[in-house]
């Protein structure tokens, strides 16, 4: 489910637009929660209590905190949240792009402008969806999927690699955390009965093994380098789509 925050003080602007958002999801199907705040004071004290949004359309001139200070606020403390701001005025438009904003929409809100905006914002955050692994020692880590570069088995031990290099030692088995990852993601896929990979970080295909971003080899087992392949140019179609 996305939880979306729409934040403006004109209030028929705000339900109107928390509206076009609702439709939006009915539309793709997609399970949306919709929450409204008529300040960026209001939205900002939410969000210190929570921090569980994934995207949020910011109106820019509001009394008090204005969005774009609100937005420079996220970036500073390190909040990846989607942002779409929704103004009348275009003087901001660079600034916003700056702070990484997903769109940059003039009021009145165009319907095709906004619904191609929220299917942008809903990839990205595909993209930074993450998970909770277990560690081995009773610790719990979350981990973007993105940073996940491949799974390991060895024969009790599960081995999370990450594209720094990086080796996290987790106690779920590695069935569950393929299952796990499957949940939020379609860039996985198993060359191997004891590898997992993410496609994203796939940098050669080769007959025996797969070089990944990290610059570790891992395995193809016989009969996988064809689906392999297949499923590698259909993970950059649908990127390029």
């Amino acid at each position: 489910m996305l939880h979306i925050a729409v934040c403006d003080d004109e209030r028929t602007a705000l339900q109107e637009l928390a509206e076009e958002v609702r439709e939006w999801g009915g539309a793709e199907g997609e399970a949306c929660s919709v929450e409204t705040f008529v300040s960026a004071d209001a939205f900002w004290f939410a969000w210190e209590e929570r921090k569980d949004l994934d995207l949020l359309l910011l109106d820019i001139e509001m009394p008090g905190m204005d969005g774009m200070e609100l937005a420079k606020r996220l970036r500073q403390a390190g909040d990846r949240i989607g942002i779409i701001f929704v103004t009348g005025n275009p003087d901001f438009a660079l600034e916003g792009y700056d702070l990484e904003a997903v769109s940059y929409i003039m009021k009145p809100v165009r319907r095709e402008r906004l619904q191609a905006a929220l299917g942008r914002a809903r990839d990205k955050i595909v993209h930074r969806a993450a998970v909770l692994i277990p560690l081995s020692g009773g610790e719990v880590e979350r981990l973007y999927v993105s940073d996940i570069c491949f799974l390991e088995s060895d024969g009790h031990m599960s081995y999370v690699w990450k594209k720094d290099g990086t080796r996290l030692v987790s106690r779920m088995g590695i069935q569950q955390l393929e299952q796990e990852l499957l949940n939020c993601s379609d860039a996985f896929f198993k060359p191997h009965r004891s590898y997992f990979i993410n496609l994203g970080h796939v940098e050669r295909i080769g007959k025996k093994d797969v070089r990944m971003s990290n610059q570790m080899l891992v395995p193809v087992a016989r009969g996988k380098w064809e689906p392999l392949n297949q499923a590698y140019l259909e993970y950059f179609r649908r990127q390029s789509f």
